[in-house]
This record gives C-alpha cells, structure tokens and sequence, in this order.
C-alpha cells in the first residue's frame, strides 16, 4: 500500500479527466459575463481605461467568449488542445499585462489556470472526452 506514494507510476491513468471536466467547468464561470450587458460594460471600461487595450470591445467579447466557450470545450473534451491553448494565451495576458505579473498575489489564479491549460494542452483530453469519441477510437480499432 505505502509503496504506491513513493513511485512515479500514476494511480489512475484517467484522474487527469475529472481535473479537466472540472477546470473547464469553472473556467466558464469567469465567461458568463458575456451574456450579462452590464457585466460587459464594466469589462470594457477596464479594457479601455485600465489596461488600455486598443479596440477593448472585441477584445473583452474575445476574452470572456474564450472563457465560457474554452471552458465548455475543455470540460466536454472537443477540441481539447485547441481550446486550452486559447484559453492559456487569454489567461498569460490576464497574469502578465492585467495584472502586471503580479502572479504571487493578484494574479495566482489566473496564473494557476494558464499552468492547468498548458497540462491540458500537452497531456491531451484522455479517453473520456469527445476528441478521443470522435477523432481517436475508430483509428485505434483499425
């Protein structure tokens, strides 16, 4: 039993999906916005006047769209890679040009959510995911 904590060999090849599902799934909270117009309002204010992006409206749908999207893609396992590496690239602007870098206070967690992206990116959706559904086990049976 205590053998298992000290080797390199995973307890649960599939434990990885469930941190995915999960992931994408509170990741979409941070997009909902996208269909509130007031909540909107107030992220292109902060896109225009704080961090003074150039065209801040489609910016901020742009971000908060990859967001929900990004996270329902990534929590449903379609087009896994594609979605995580979005949503990587819109949380390394959240860390290092919102929050100016500050990723040891104000921007922990949109720094843990760009790390969490990039293991999805890599490592891939695993066997429970539409990706593997759709694209992977019919060229495995051959």
């Amino acid at each position: 039993m205590f053998r298992q904590f000290f080797t390199s060999a995973p307890f649960w090849l599939n434990g990885l999906v469930l941190v995915r599902i999960f992931t994408g799934m509170l990741i979409m909270k941070y997009g909902k916005v996208l269909f509130s117009s007031s909540e909107m309002q107030g992220q292109f204010d902060f896109f225009e006047n704080v961090i003074k992006f150039p065209a801040p409206y489609f910016l901020a749908y742009l971000a908060k769209g990859t967001e929900f999207f990004g996270g329902l893609f990534l929590a449903l396992g379609l087009f896994t890679r594609l979605a995580s590496l979005m949503l990587a690239t819109t949380m390394f602007v959240a860390t290092f040009i919102a929050n100016n870098g500050k990723f040891w206070s104000d921007a922990e967690v949109s720094f843990m959510y760009m790390l969490l992206f990039l293991v999805f990116f890599f490592a891939g959706p695993g066997k429970w995911s539409l990706d593997y559904l759709l694209f992977d086990r019919k060229n495995n049976n051959l």
